[in-house]
């Protein structure tokens, strides 16, 4: 009970490493996700000490100290466990605190500590959200290559496993792997044994969820025609995609190099699509239900708003 309070507690600064997955853990497990929360994979990141630096490189670049990684991989599910295993999870916090303390100078001299804590929130934001079920298919892999009748396959598959994941607290991919959904969607099995026969689709998949697949493919074959939904199209479909990325990504460098911030923290290129997306792709009530892109939300948007300002439609 302490404990949690502790994490609730807005006065004591919560320090982890790439703190993604312990997010949703967080989210689910205990309803709130700690806050004020300081990732040091991130505000390296800032500092323009590289990419998604993991916590076995940063303890080596920062203290010298090589960790033994080997129990990584090993069953954590299992109880009790073993001495290797708990040593290994006690190193991880025993060198954070030291790397932290090495981090969060270099951080506070920059001025930038506001913007590690913002960052955690927004992923914070972004893993709460859920996207709504009527179009979830449309983040689907290749989903673009689908016609409209197979999208209305695909549509009902992306909502039924999402919604069967949650309820069997399951990986989405444990429920349906996704790579298997289009090809699904295209072919559309009506029995069992069709639906073994696609290549891809796993044996234990079919065991598990072969009926409900079946069903969201017989809902899907009730709908008519004129309300199935519109072929999607890619950003590189788009006449002026390249050329409007560009310009987009010009813009923010600049704003970057006179922030002096790093380029591809300020905006990767996942994030330039990202707002086009949102501006091309989502009608204006999809946006009332939709995350807005990183660029128009959180810390990034106080830096670029004036540079964006024709793509801030708000």
């Amino acid at each position: 009970m302490i404990f949690w309070q502790i994490l609730k507690d807005p006065a004591v600064l919560k320090v982890l490493h790439s703190p993604s997955e312990d997010i949703e853990v967080f989210q689910k497990y205990a309803g709130f996700v700690p806050a004020p929360l300081f990732d040091t994979q991130f505000a390296l990141q800032l500092l323009g000490e590289g990419n998604c630096m993991g916590f076995a490189l940063m303890v080596k670049e920062l203290l010298g100290i090589e960790i033994d990684k080997s129990e990584s991989r090993t069953n954590w599910l299992q109880r009790p466990l073993t001495t290797k295993q708990l040593d290994y999870a006690a190193a991880d916090t025993f060198h954070l605190l030291p790397c932290f303390e090495l981090i969060i100078e270099r951080i506070k001299a920059a001025n930038l500590f506001d913007i590690v804590i913002n960052e955690s929130e927004l992923i914070a934001n972004k893993r709460a959200f859920q996207t709504p079920d009527d179009i979830l298919y449309k983040d689907i892999k290749n989903a673009w290559q689908l016609k409209p009748h197979e999208l209305a396959v695909l549509k009902e598959l992306a909502a039924w496993r999402r919604s069967k994941a949650v309820r069997k607290n399951l990986a989405l991919n444990f429920v349906l792997k996704e790579h298997n959904m289009t090809e699904i969607a295209k072919r559309g099995p009506s029995s069992l044994n069709a639906l073994r026969q696609i290549p891809g689709v796993e044996a234990i998949e079919v065991n598990r969820s072969g009926v409900e697949i079946l069903k969201c493919i017989e809902v899907a074959k009730l709908i008519p025609d004129d309300q199935h939904p519109e072929p999607l199209k890619r950003l590189i479909d788009f006449p002026n995609y390249k050329k409007v990325a560009k310009d987009v990504k010009q813009k923010i460098t600049k704003v970057a190099k006179e922030y002096n911030i790093p380029e591809d923290v300020m905006a990767s290129k996942k994030q330039v699509n990202q707002l086009i997306s949102w501006n091309w792709k989502l009608t204006e009530d999809q946006k009332l239900n939709h995350i807005k892109p990183d660029l128009l939300s959180s810390w990034r948007y106080d830096y670029v708003k004036a540079a964006l300002k024709e793509w801030d439609n708000q």
